[in-house]
């Protein structure tokens, strides 16, 4: 958020600024419901009960408890459906009979003496010659070009709480059905750690916090209040092209 714009970077992390301007975002509901159906089918449903009707039931029952964001009821079956297809092409396409190493645990690692580093990995799978493999899902559209920052900062993470070596880390979407995987090493994570010390360099520095208009404006809770909102709003919304 910082790299893309600062203003928005600032706003967001004001607790008054963001409660009275964040709102609900249709395709996050869709994601966090996609996630919490994932990690019970591979976590908590036993392996011989796995399967796509009990995954689609998993993801119902997600939804009935929050269902915020949508602009009516024709939006919210939109992203129902597209929720459905993606955990169906999961459950048709993927290995169901394992058990993943890690599913959605939360870490906590001291990267240098001022930093902590907290985060969420989405699901870790132990191969055949006892390596790690980090898997993200993504439930946006596949870019063009693939981030591989947030993959080396997983690996990072994992790096400073297991001894398993780390070989593979993944992006799953679920939309195209596609994986896009990296081999990890030495070299990847010390970049990622030169990346976070430098970012929060970055980041203590700032004093001016400058509105930088970008094609994601159109999807910024602070528009509104933006001092660039002029320049932002020229923006197109286009929903399909967020990489969540």
């Amino acid at each position: 958020m910082f790299q893309l714009c600062p203003q928005q970077y600032k706003f967001y992390y004001d607790p008054e600024i963001r409660k009275a301007y964040r709102k609900p975002r249709p395709y996050f509901t869709m994601g966090d419901h996609v996630h919490a159906a994932l990690k019970d089918f591979l976590s908590v449903v036993p392996v011989s009960e796995r399967n796509p009707s009990k995954l689609e039931n998993l993801l119902r029952e997600k939804w009935r408890r929050y269902r915020k964001g949508f602009n009516d009821r024709k939006d919210e079956k939109r992203w129902g459906e597209k929720a459905l297809n993606q955990l169906r092409w999961f459950a048709q396409n993927q290995d169901i009979s394992g058990t993943p190493f890690m599913v959605e645990d939360y870490h906590s690692v001291e990267v240098t003496s001022n930093i902590i580093l907290k985060g969420k990995i989405d699901r870790v799978d132990k191969e055949a010659d006892d390596s790690l493999h980090i898997i993200d899902y993504k439930t946006g559209k596949m870019p063009a070009e693939i981030n591989q920052i947030q993959l080396h900062i997983y690996a990072l993470i994992l790096s400073r709480k297991q001894d398993l070596p780390l070989k593979k880390a993944s992006y799953l979407y679920l939309g195209a059905g596609k994986f896009r995987t990296i081999e990890l090493t030495a070299t990847d994570l010390a970049q990622a750690t030169s990346y976070i010390t430098d970012m929060v360099d970055r980041i203590c520095k700032e004093r001016e916090y400058p509105a930088t208009p970008n094609t994601y404006c159109w999807n910024c809770d602070f528009l509104e209040i933006c001092p660039s909102k002029a320049e932002a709003a020229k923006f197109t919304a286009n929903e399909d092209e967020l990489d969540f």
